[in-house]
């Protein structure tokens, strides 16, 4: 009997991330389960460890899957460092959470090394350069094995500062390779260091296309033109952008026009009070934190989606907008923002809109032209569809699955 090729071998794979879906209709880092369950059909074999919660829940997980959750504070109800708006968000809200880091960190190394112990896997990939790319080379050098580190945008974007940037640095010269969402991510990590792999995250094409508006029921809105934001609500995303461009456009229009918020963070509060600031309020429906499932027949209700990124005040912005590419898989045009790496996934007026970041009033030009022809709304969308569907995660997987095997 001939041997089994390296190709069709099962690897064995540690996973180290700060945010996984804490339960089956979970938002938090989804593009993460949907890219280990199509490694998973790849031949990978996946332990996933990412930090407790609340609000996690038991979840029976595909063959080829375990996840594990590593708890870092007590009682358990206070392990808030992680989720919601994210970690950064969460410790500019709450400074408190600083003291939970260390925990955090040395929680992570601990559960980590007894997983390398007992299950002995070939590889370690940490998600976010800091501080899972730093724990991972550390257990790599440890045990003996290759690591592989993922910059998403925010670690590369968001983290500066002369220690932290040390240590960014540290941990990228010391893994066995990595890989970023975009050139731009590349670019804010650093320079001068090793080349990256460009992979991006992906979507699941078929299921964003196969959404169908007439699951939902809005009996207040007949008719009404939808403009549609997803995702968190925190200041990178721009949202506020977003309401004061609904409030600049012309009133014969803006009563044609309803917006929907999806998602949930720190940000709600504020928003809700600049909407009825700009005397919007009735025209902005807030839906909140939704099933990730649902999401495709919302896509499908709307006629134009937007994602007005920005750079925030510490320097975080968009590292790819994931969200753009499931707007586009619903056959949705988008506008968006010159911010991060969002102009490498959408090129303007070719596959989507792109307008200044902060300026609403670009922002509500562009709403305009696009609810006022539809023959350009369609050319975009059925642009960006076809874009949508080489970031299946079927493809993507495989560039993972590629490296991994390398």
């Amino acid at each position: 009997m001939c041997a089994q090729s390296v190709k069709d071998k099962p690897i064995k794979v540690l996973w180290l991330t700060s945010s996984y879906p804490r339960n089956e209709d979970d938002s938090a880092s989804v593009f993460l389960r949907y890219l280990a369950e199509a490694l998973a059909n790849q031949k990978v074999s996946l332990h996933i460890l990412s930090p407790d919660h609340p609000e996690v829940l038991a979840t029976m997980q595909p063959d080829g899957i375990v996840c594990r959750h590593f708890r870092y504070f007590w009682p358990r109800k206070l392990q808030m460092l992680a989720y919601g708006s994210g970690i950064l968000p969460n410790l500019r809200a709450a400074p408190w959470l600083l003291f939970q880091v260390p925990f955090f960190i040395l929680s992570m190394f601990i559960t980590a090394a007894w997983i390398m112990v007992v299950q002995r896997p070939s590889l370690i990939h940490a998600h976010w350069i800091f501080p899972q790319g730093t724990v991972a080379v550390l257990l790599g050098k440890l045990f003996r094995v290759p690591v592989l580190v993922t910059a998403h945008g925010g670690d590369a974007f968001a983290l500066r500062g002369s220690l932290l940037g040390a240590i960014k640095r540290w941990t990228i010269k010391h893994c066995a390779a990595w890989t970023s969402n975009t050139n731009a991510t590349a670019d804010a990590v650093g320079p001068d260091l090793p080349k990256p792999h460009i992979i991006p995250m992906g979507i699941d094409y078929r299921k964003f296309a196969a959404g169908n508006a007439q699951n939902l029921f809005h009996p207040n809105e007949p008719g009404k033109f939808i403009l549609l934001y997803v995702g968190r609500l925190v200041e990178k995303k721009g949202v506020s952008d977003l309401l004061q461009a609904f409030a600049k456009l012309p009133e014969e229009l803006r009563s044609q026009v309803v917006c929907w918020i999806i998602g949930d963070g720190a940000e709600r509060g504020r928003l809700k009070i600049l909407a009825k600031e700009l005397q919007i309020a009735d025209k902005v429906i807030f839906h909140g934190k939704l099933p990730n499932g649902s999401l495709p027949d919302y896509y499908a209700a709307a006629d134009l989606f937007i994602a007005p990124s920005i750079t925030d005040s510490r320097g975080d912005t968009e590292g790819q907008g994931v969200i753009l590419l499931e707007a586009m898989a619903s056959g949705k045009a988008v506008i968006s923002t010159f911010t991060g790496g969002i102009a490498e996934v959408i090129e303007h007026k070719k596959i989507g809109y792109l307008v200044e970041p902060n300026n609403p009033q670009q922002l509500a030009d562009s709403i305009a032209e696009l609810i006022l022809d539809e023959r350009l709304r369609q050319r975009l969308a059925e642009a960006g569809q076809l874009v949508a569907q080489t970031y299946d995660w079927q493809l993507i997987s495989k560039k993972f699955e590629s490296l991994y095997r390398q």
